[in-house]
C-alpha cells in the first residue's frame, strides 16, 4: 500500500517517491506511488493540486485501497520523482475541514443537531444540518466554535479496526472499511473522516458565517475558515468603508441608518416615478389621438419616443387602436437601440405592417417580425436609422391614403 505521508506531515509540500505502476488512462496516465503527499479527494474535500516530476496532477482518488494519481502526461522518470503540492490549497483544505468538524461537533453538543453532509467548496464551504437554527442559536454556535479554535486543542488522525472504532464514542456514522480513520480533537470530538486536518485547532483561524438557507428539508450553513475568513473580513471592512463614504457616515451603525433611509426614499421615489409615467402615458395618448383626428382620412400616429419602456409603448399602441381604428407607428430610442413597432386593429388592417418593416430592419442589420396586424423589431440607434424611420412613416401614411382614396 502507498505510504500516506500526509497523515503525519500535513504541511509537507515536497517529497520524492517511486512510481511503482504507470498505465495510460482517458485523462493521460494513472500512477501508483510507493509514498505520496497528495491527499485524495473524498468526503466533500477536493484532492491536492500540484505536480509529479514536473507533470501536472489532474486528479487524485482512492479506489480499491490504491491512491491513484492522474497525470496530464507521462513522467520522465519513475524513481525519485519529485512530488510537489500547492501548500496554499492544502492549508485551505485543512482549515476548512477541521473547522467543519468543530462546527458540527459544537452543533451536536449544544443542540443535538446532527450533520447530514459537508462540502469544501468556493467561495464558501457548507454544512447541512438536520434541523434549522435561528439567529440566537447561530450566535451561540459561532461563539462556541471560535472558543474551541482559541484553545489550540491537539488534532490527531489514527487508524483503527472496525471493532475498535465501534467500541469508541464516535460522533456520527462509521462507513465500513478495513481500517477506520478517526480524527480526534482532544477532549472535544471524535469523528470518522478521511479529510486533511490541522495539527491543532488554533491553525483553523477565525470561523465566520457566510450565509444560510433551507435545502431539501435540511438547514445549510455556509462558513469560512482561516485565511478565507480573514480575506472575507477585510473585504467586508473595505465595503463598509466604501458604503460609509457614499452615505457620508462615520460608523457602520450610521451607514446602516442612512442606507435604510435612502432605501425608504428610493421606494417612495419609485412609486412617484410610476405615477408620473402613467400620467405621461395618458397625456401622450390624448395628444397623439387629438393630432391624428385633426388630419383627414384614417387616423395615423407616427412618433419617435425618447427613453420609453417597451411595455409602456405597447400599452400606448393598444390604447390608441382600441379607441379608434388607426395605424400606429412608433420608434423608441433607448440605450443605443432603436425599437420600431407598428400595430392596427384586427379586422381593419389595411397595410401589411410586417412586410413594410422588414426592409427597414434588414437595411440596418436588425431583427424583427410580426404579422399584418402588428410587428416589432430593433436596430442600432443611428441618425440614418432615425431618418429612415421618418421616411418610412411618410410612405406608409401616403400608401394608406391612396388605399382609402381608391376605395
Amino acid at each position: 500500500m502507498t505510504e500516506r505521508i500526509f497523515d503525519d506531515a500535513p504541511l509537507l509540500g515536497r517529497a520524492t517517491a517511486n512510481i511503482v505502476s504507470l498505465a495510460p488512462c482517458p485523462q493521460g496516465f494513472c500512477a501508483l506511488l510507493d509514498r505520496t503527499i497528495f491527499f485524495p479527494r473524498g468526503g466533500g474535500q477536493p484532492c491536492d493540486e500540484g505536480t509529479l516530476d514536473g507533470v501536472p496532477v489532474l486528479d487524485v482518488y482512492e479506489q480499491e485501497g490504491e491512491i491513484r494519481h492522474i497525470l496530464a502526461d507521462k513522467p520522465r522518470k519513475t524513481e525519485g520523482a519529485l512530488c510537489e503540492i500547492r501548500l496554499e490549497n492544502r492549508l485551505d483544505h485543512m482549515q476548512s475541514h477541521t473547522g467543519q468538524h468543530i462546527i458540527s461537533a459544537a452543533a451536536w453538543q449544544l443542540f443535538r443537531n446532527p450533520t447530514l453532509i459537508a462540502r469544501i467548496e468556493r467561495p464558501a464551504c457548507h454544512i447541512e444540518f438536520a434541523a434549522p437554527m435561528d439567529e440566537e442559536q447561530l450566535a451561540q454556535l459561532w461563539r462556541r466554535a471560535n472558543q474551541i479554535v482559541a484553545q489550540a486543542l491537539p488534532v490527531r488522525c489514527r487508524y483503527y479496526t472496525p471493532a475498535q472504532a465501534a467500541a469508541m464514542n464516535v460522533r456520527g456514522n462509521i462507513t465500513p472499511h478495513e481500517k477506520i480513520r478517526l480524527v480526534e480533537i482532544q477532549g472535544f470530538d471524535l469523528n470518522a473522516c478521511g479529510g486533511s486536518h490541522c495539527p491543532d485547532t488554533s491553525m483553523v483561524g477565525p470561523l465566520r458565517w457566510y450565509g444560510a438557507k433551507e435545502v431539501r428539508g435540511a438547514f445549510r450553513l455556509y462558513f469560512l475558515a482561516g485565511n478565507r475568513a480573514a480575506r472575507h473580513s477585510l473585504d467586508q471592512d473595505l465595503q463598509s468603508l466604501a458604503l460609509g463614504a457614499l452615505a457620508q457616515a462615520e460608523s457602520p451603525q450610521d451607514s446602516l441608518r442612512r442606507t435604510e433611509d435612502l432605501y425608504r426614499r428610493a421606494n417612495q421615489l419609485e412609486q412617484e416615478t410610476r405615477r408620473l409615467r402613467l400620467l405621461l402615458l395618458e397625456a401622450t395618448e390624448e395628444n397623439l389621438l387629438a393630432e391624428a383626428l385633426a388630419r383627414p382620412g384614417t387616423p395615423v400616429v407616427c412618433r419617435l419616443l425618447e427613453d420609453w419602456e417597451l411595455r409602456e409603448a405597447k400599452t400606448l399602441c393598444e390604447n390608441l387602436i382600441r379607441r379608434r381604428p388607426m395605424l400606429v407607428l412608433l420608434a423608441l430610442r433607448r440605450q443605443g437601440a432603436l425599437t420600431v413597432m407598428a400595430c392596427q386593429r384586427k379586422g381593419m388592417d389595411k397595410l401589411p405592417v410586417n412586410q413594410w418593416l422588414q426592409p427597414f430592419w434588414a437595411k440596418h442589420g436588425g431583427k424583427g417580425g410580426g404579422s399584418s396586424v402588428s410587428a416589432q423589431g430593433s436596430v442600432a440607434d443611428t441618425p440614418q436609422a432615425q431618418e429612415d424611420f421618418a421616411q418610412l412613416s411618410r410612405r406608409m401614411t401616403e400608401a394608406l391614403t391612396e388605399l382609402e382614396t381608391a376605395q
